[in-house]
């Protein structure tokens, strides 16, 4: 018991507990090794001494990947929350520094690049002097990590279907219907009487297979006997499938936020078909153990603000314009 006390107040340091957290979250050794910007054999000779210090095994390395062992789930949760209080600390420093800019990190997802951030950007340049944003785009998958670690701030996007882990605060901010879009002049386009089944003839940009999305695409596409075809593009990049929609006979499915701003300048069309309960949940999300800055906090007041402009812009008795009284007392 004396060895492990000393061990771990004389060895175990900041970057030790950043290699076990970013091993948990990427599981490969290889992808640490580039996530840090150090050598694989680096990061097995830093884990080995850990276990050599500690007398324990951390990691096992299985078909899967590294898989930590009791002990080691045990040393990545208080590292997680020593790493959540340093980056906290590093915070509230920069709050009470006088004259100093405070910066809000921001993972962004495609779902939200197309109107809600760019109008964050200008409210925030325009209303609070002393607080800057980096944005940062990708996807839930590869965000969430960032957001653990602290290189990130809180995460702006399309909100996954099932409850996320408890480390995790979540808030929506407004649902946003996916809608179905093809390039200007599109035969589709032309059609009096548009019907389901001609979707059939044109290759499709889709969400990617399983998805919550996809799935449910999916299931209506079915119903309404609409044969996907096999030329079609798995894809959740914005300028990726707009390029492809504007240089093919493609149809594709896009947020209506999204869509409306690429037809309002042209590049695109919307067709009078309606996916209904098909909905991006657009909304934020952070750690709850990291107190919020003042910047942060008036960084999500102002995301509301802005989701309030946005629904009253929108026909209140339209299906996906709503957000449901329970949903929005949550989010206030």
């Amino acid at each position: 018991m004396a060895q492990l006390d000393w061990y771990l107040r004389a060895n175990v340091k900041l970057r030790h507990l950043q290699l076990l957290v970013a091993l948990d979250d990427m599981r490969s050794v290889g992808r640490v090794a580039d996530y840090l910007n150090v050598t694989q054999p680096a990061i097995s000779k830093t884990l080995a001494g850990l276990e050599s210090g500690l007398e324990v095994k951390l990691f096992e390395r299985t078909a899967r990947g590294m898989e930590p062992t009791e002990h080691g789930s045990c040393l990545i949760r208080h590292a997680r929350n020593i790493l959540g209080e340093m980056v906290s600390l590093r915070s509230e420093l920069l709050d009470i520094t006088e004259g100093r800019v405070t910066k809000v990190t921001m993972g962004v997802l495609p779902a939200a690049t197309a109107s809600l951030v760019p109008e964050f950007i200008a409210r925030l340049e325009a209303d609070f002097a002393d607080v800057t944003a980096s944005v940062r785009e990708g996807t839930m998958e590869s965000m969430l990590p960032m957001l653990r670690a602290g290189d990130l701030d809180l995460i702006v996007g399309n909100l996954p279907p099932r409850p996320m882990g408890v480390e995790f605060g979540t808030e929506l901010l407004y649902r946003d219907p996916l809608v179905l879009v093809t390039r200007v002049g599109h035969p589709l386009t032309e059609e009096p009487e548009l019907g389901w089944q001609m979707l059939s003839h044109y290759p499709m940009v889709l969400p990617p297979i399983g998805t919550f999305t996809r799935n449910l695409i999916d299931d209506f596409m079915l119903q309404h006997e609409v044969n996907v075809p096999r030329r079609h593009i798995d894809s959740v990049s914005t300028l990726t499938n707009v390029g492809v929609l504007q240089r093919t006979e493609s149809v594709g499915c896009l947020s209506r936020e999204v869509a409306q701003y690429f037809q309002n300048t042209g590049v695109l069309r919307i067709l009078p078909l309606a996916l209904p309960n098909i909905d991006m949940h657009v909304g934020l999300v952070w750690m709850v153990e990291r107190k919020m800055t003042k910047a942060q906090q008036q960084v999500r007041a102002l995301f509301r603000e802005i989701r309030d402009e946005l629904i009253s812009q929108r026909d209140p008795h339209h299906p996906g314009a709503q957000v449901s009284a329970t949903a929005l007392a949550l989010a206030l």
